[in-house]
């Protein structure tokens, strides 16, 4: 237990003949303000810690709170039952991850039974599934009120239904993120105060006095989920974590990923994420795709548009110009991502950086569809949303976008080398035409069909052909393509 400035700290056992106190000591000079004890509790024990005699508070690196999260914590069963020791997830770093907010994915609202979904990411050709935040917090206030980092929400099934969740995607060859909550890690409420300097001006510590223990504090949430919950990858709220300091939190975090990579044998990632960062394709699209055709304003965002799907530049980090080079503790370790991914509108409502603001909606199969064709082009790990990929449901419509979204994926995949090239972006025809290195998309985007002379695009007469189509309608003849009104179709060309 940290606890900088405590004189003692007491652990509080909470038996049937009622509560006992505990006296701990001082670690010693390797971990400064760190308390320890030499007894181990059995799981299932009701505890807390008291600072200098005070009242009994939760561990803030509690996962089991029976009373609530105001309550004490309770020592957890072991997680037993994997069946993944030989799972290596997936390459993550340009793949594709299916947006699940695991309360509103199914009508019962739990891990086990978003289960049932799985096949579906599989089908539309995912990588992985990105999880909202799963951390507990009091449902009468809402998790802003304040999380327990290291527990999962009851309601969602706790910790063992995300381990039947995480084994389940494994066993489909589908790598779990998941979205730590942090700016609501520190809230008063949660009492952290007591044991330290958690937060500073109603941020999380990370550059003021006692930061030390706040970063550990974090590390150790991160490892949790990393080495005793089996997931794959983090998505961090950059704005939670970034401070002034010359060495970043990041760069901690990086260092613990990759030696965690070792210890598992896994390779593991990390996503930078946050407002501005990953609210690509919100709004723009939702202009540009109308059922009238794009109008003038919308036509003047074609090139902020074309920026958005370029790979931003990366930020300044220690922790990745550190991570991408060797490291002699991860020899079986792929490189770490640190990162940003790009949103498509409605995966980011239930992140915890979100404004409460509603992106642009789609509106209509067509629509959905083209947007989908545009993330194609995407230049930094994509996260799709239900909303454009409607897992679990059986209507035909949604089926086909389910279909059409392997198509893109598997085009996606085939073309990963050019994902590192700008967007050239234009109307040309009627057409709204956006091109990354051998991969066109092409939509047209008012109420005709248009034609669009192949040799328009860059390249030698016969070099593009269709790659996939919306429509059935969609066809290539004579080196032009007929698109019907308000579809889209993908062009490839020949090396």
């Amino acid at each position: 237990m940290w606890a900088p400035a405590a004189h003692t700290v007491d652990v509080v056992v909470v038996g049937p003949d009622g509560a006992g106190r505990h006296p701990m000591r001082l670690v010693g000079a390797e971990r400064p303000g760190f308390w320890g004890a030499d007894a181990e509790l059995e799981p299932g024990t009701m505890f807390g810690f008291s600072v200098d005699g005070a009242p009994p508070v939760a561990d803030p690196a509690g996962s089991c709170f029976p009373d609530g999260v105001d309550g004490l914590s309770e020592v957890p069963q072991p997680l037993t039952g994997w069946t993944d020791d030989a799972w290596q997830p997936p390459d993550l770093s340009g793949g594709v991850l299916l947006h699940l907010d695991i309360a509103t994915a199914t009508p019962a609202g739990t891990l086990d039974a978003a289960i049932d979904l799985l096949p579906d990411v599989v089908a539309c050709g995912a990588q992985g599934v990105e999880l909202a935040p799963l951390a507990a917090y009091d449902p009468a206030t809402g998790p802003a009120a304040g999380v327990r980092l290291f527990a999962v929400h009851g309601p969602l099934g706790g910790s063992r239904a995300l381990a039947r969740f995480v084994d389940a995607a494994h066993a489909q060859g589908l790598a779990v993120a998941l979205t730590p909550p942090h700016r609501w890690a520190a809230t008063p409420r949660l009492g952290l105060d007591r044991f330290g300097p958690y937060a500073t001006g109603g941020h999380l510590n990370l550059d003021g006095p006692g930061n030390r223990g706040v970063r550990d504090f974090l590390v150790a949430d991160a490892l949790r989920w990393f080495e005793e919950l089996h997931v794959d990858a983090l998505s961090l709220d950059v704005e939670a974590l970034t401070h002034r300091t010359s060495s970043t939190f990041l760069t901690d975090l990086a260092n613990a990923t990759l030696a965690a990579a070792d210890r598992t044998g896994r390779a593991l990632a990390l996503f930078v994420d946050g407002p501005g960062r990953s609210d690509r394709l919100t709004g723009l699209l939702g202009r540009v795709l109308t059922e009238e055709g794009p109008d003038p304003v919308a036509l003047g965002e074609m090139g902020r548009l074309a920026r958005t799907l370029t790979p931003t530049a990366r930020l300044p980090l220690r922790a990745e110009r550190w991570a991408r080079g060797p490291h002699p503790l991860a020899p079986r370790a792929a490189s770490i991502v640190v990162g940003d991914l790009t949103r498509l509108p409605g995966a980011r409502v239930a992140m915890p950086w979100s404004r409460g603001a509603v992106p642009v909606g789609p509106r209509g199969l067509d629509t959905r569809a083209s947007v989908l064709a545009f993330a194609l082009l995407a230049g930094t790990p994509l996260v799709l949303d239900v909303g454009h990929v409607p897992v679990g449901s059986h209507d035909a419509g949604d089926r086909r976008l389910i279909a059409w979204c392997a198509e893109l994926a598997r085009l996606r995949a085939a073309t990963a080398g050019d994902l590192a090239l700008g967007v050239e972006l234009g109307e040309l025809h009627g057409a709204l035409v956006a091109r990354r290195g051998r991969t066109a998309v092409v939509v047209a985007p008012g109420a005709h069909d248009v034609r669009l002379p192949l040799s328009a695009l860059p390249g030698a007469p016969g070099t593009w052909s269709a790659a996939a189509a919306w429509s059935a309608g969609a066809a290539v003849a004579d080196d032009v393509l007929t698109l019907p009104a308000s579809t889209t179709a993908v062009l490839s060309a020949q090396v």
